[in-house]
């Protein structure tokens, strides 16, 4: 689903009028999505990941490898995790997906001297303590059903054009037919 999904986040940054680029690269390393726009104050600039998921099993963030060999447990494992164990691999996941130089050198590269605003959007969490640790740790949380929301009640006059703006069109034709209709 990650595609469909980076899809329909990048047409609602799109019709909120940034100019995005999808899997920015730098060596073996991809961000999802990052967004420019200009503003009064300057250059708005956001680097977003993207992960979603409508009945989850396990973590968003996996064990560290040396987790995984110390506890014996799956990197995935679904097992309770401890608040220092969890700390631990959230932490080791915001690196990987924000933090890392590689990550800072592509969007430097993407964009030179910008301050990037790092978010993640999510779809259901099995683990609420993951999304409030991840919050403490300096990135923004966004919710997959409030883009959806914001794509099904767009405005017509809304930017469109991008991957995602055929499926949030019928998106939003299956809440207006529900809402105008009241049936399916």
């Amino acid at each position: 689903m990650s595609l469909l999904s980076e899809s329909l986040v990048e047409e609602w940054l799109n019709r909120a009028g940034y100019f995005t680029i999808r899997g920015v690269r730098y060596g073996v390393n991809e961000i999802d999505l990052l967004a420019v726009r200009h503003t009064a104050q300057g250059i708005e600039a956001r680097h977003i990941e993207v992960q979603i998921s409508i009945n989850p099993i396990s973590y968003i963030s996996p064990l560290t490898k040396e987790q995984s060999k110390t506890l014996g447990k799956n990197r995935t494992s679904s097992w309770t995790r401890p608040s220092n164990i969890l700390e631990e691999s959230i932490s080791a996941w915001l690196d990987k997906k924000f933090y890392s130089r590689s990550k800072e050198a592509a969007r430097e590269k993407a964009w030179p001297g910008l301050k990037w605003s790092l978010e993640f959007v999510h779809g259901e969490v099995r683990h609420q303590a993951e999304l409030e640790a991840i919050r403490a740790n300096g990135i923004n949380t966004i919710s997959f059903f409030t883009i959806l929301s914001s794509l099904c009640h767009d405005p017509a006059f809304a930017y469109k054009g991008g991957a995602g703006t055929d499926i949030a069109e019928m998106l939003s034709y299956y809440v207006w037919h529900k809402e105008s209709c009241g049936s399916d």
